[in-house]
């Protein structure tokens, strides 16, 4: 029998390398692979969970247990419907690279799993008795940092199998999205902005708050007005002068004009346009949902702009207070972070949500946050984690204070502490490709947050 080597994908091309380590070192005729994509399962809304439903008046409360065994089935056929569709278009998302692999000879399986990363790659590795552990990690620099706070370490500690570790090389890596705007955010390089309308409310409001940023980050802001060819040239006049007149800052932005399909043409302008930070809001097809609501075209444009988004919802443009959400390697994210709510004059809280089993450092309370001293004293990996992202903060007038540690599931701690805490803006990073971003936990705070949405972007431009 051939020996099975699994590869873990987590949606980044640096993950990809990996399989290049495999085919130098192993034959098609002696192997077969298996690519396994993990990703966090689609949740609904908070708000849409049965209990919560029924206290806020979503379903009748003098209504029969058959009406709401029934909202509760069509809830539960709903979430498995995305499920089905969120493991199509990831299992989509591997099949280039699958066929490349076979035709070179190697046989291919592939698998879309829902859950904790490392979990789900150890559990798969026994259970279809794989013989090698093939993956890439975003260690930095040394031994130590290669695998420690990473999946990679869970899966090496855990796994029975054995593991093959591909580290980046420094030299070789481009610069990401989000390093590139952490250098135009420390004025190290100019900041180079594009906000994109349709005259539509949210987009509007979008315009007006990129035009309120200009100066605070001190960039260059372009704005783009996007008219639909059936709207006609009288229509697309109008929405640049109402566009024109939310322009109230000194320099003047750009006024671009752009006809067509708002995803299509903006994607293809960005394309040409180096932008450091895109500023949307939701465009004509958002329709009446809640204040989490977007539409197909924003997401579309989030899912695949090559640069980091801030996506703006609901009715609040002033931003007061910022949420950041890191793992453990996002030092990056923090730093952009912490730049943008100095630059804006924000109060910052930063978030680091740690998987149920990180027992020794719970609280009594499973839903309080965890006290970050009793971390920061037991000399952990994640001790000199924090202790690093204290450093950054101090740089940019935080303090340990804005440190904030939590147990339980990432998307749902992050989405309940910003709705709970009225933060304006969550801070998320993604180094998705966008093939594999509707599996991400960012995807989840894009879709279900009721706040605006700073994208920052990862992978490398």
């Amino acid at each position: 029998m051939k020996r099975k080597i699994l590869i873990p994908l987590d949606g980044s091309d640096f993950s990809l390398q990996i399989i290049r380590v495999v085919l130098d070192f192993f034959d098609p005729r002696d192997v077969s692979l298996v690519l396994l994509r993990v990703a966090q399962p689609p949740s609904l809304p908070l708000e849409a969970s049965s209990a919560r439903t029924l206290l806020t008046g979503g379903y009748p409360l003098s209504g029969s247990y058959e009406t709401y065994a029934s909202a509760v089935e069509q809830e539960y056929e709903a979430a498995e419907e995305e499920l089905k569709a969120v493991r199509a278009q990831l299992l989509e998302a591997l099949q280039p690279e699958a066929e490349r692999l076979r035709s070179l000879g190697y046989a291919v399986k592939l698998e879309v799993q829902f859950g904790d990363p490392a979990q789900r790659i150890v559990q798969y590795a026994n259970e279809e008795r794989i013989g090698l552990i093939a993956m890439a990690t975003h260690g930095r620099s040394g031994l130590s940092r290669l695998v420690m706070g990473s999946v990679a370490e869970r899966v090496l500690r855990s796994s029975s199998a054995p593991v093959l570790l591909l580290r980046p090389d420094p030299s070789t890596l481009v610069k990401s999205a989000a390093e590139k705007l952490a250098m135009a955010l420390g004025k190290s390089m100019k900041l180079r902005m594009v906000a994109a309308t349709d005259g539509t409310v949210f987009g509007q409001r979008a315009v007006k708050l990129a035009s309120e940023l200009q100066p605070l980050l001190v960039g260059d802001l372009t704005v783009v007005v996007i008219a639909s060819e059936r709207e006609g040239a009288e229509r697309a006049q109008q929405v640049m002068v109402d566009t024109a007149a939310l322009l109230t800052t000194e320099p003047k932005p750009q006024l671009v004009p752009l006809v067509g399909y708002p995803d299509e043409v903006l994607l293809k302008y960005l394309e040409t346009h180096p932008t450091d930070l895109l500023i949307i809001g939701a465009f004509a097809d958002r329709g009446a949902g809640g204040l989490s609501a977007v539409g197909p075209t924003a997401h579309r444009i989030v899912q695949e702009a090559p640069t980091s988004v801030l996506l703006v919802k609901g009715h609040r443009t002033a931003i007061r207070r910022v949420l950041v959400c890191a793992a453990v390697e996002d030092e990056t994210i923090v730093m952009v972070g912490a730049q943008f709510a100095q630059a804006i004059g924000a109060d910052l809280d930063l978030l680091h949500v740690m998987p149920p089993s990180a027992a020794p450092y719970l609280s009594a309370e499973p839903d309080l946050p965890i006290d970050v001293e009793t971390v920061l004293s037991q000399g952990t990996r994640l001790s000199s984690v924090l202790h690093e992202w204290e450093r950054r903060l101090q740089e940019y007038g935080f303090d340990r204070s804005s440190i904030i540690l939590q147990a339980g599931s990432v998307q749902e701690v992050i989405l309940q502490r910003a709705r709970e805490r009225n933060y304006d803006v969550v801070v998320v990073g993604s180094e998705s490709s966008p093939g594999h971003f509707p599996g991400s936990i960012a995807n989840a705070i894009v879709r279900y947050a009721e706040q605006s949405v700073l994208l920052v972007r990862i992978r490398a431009t």
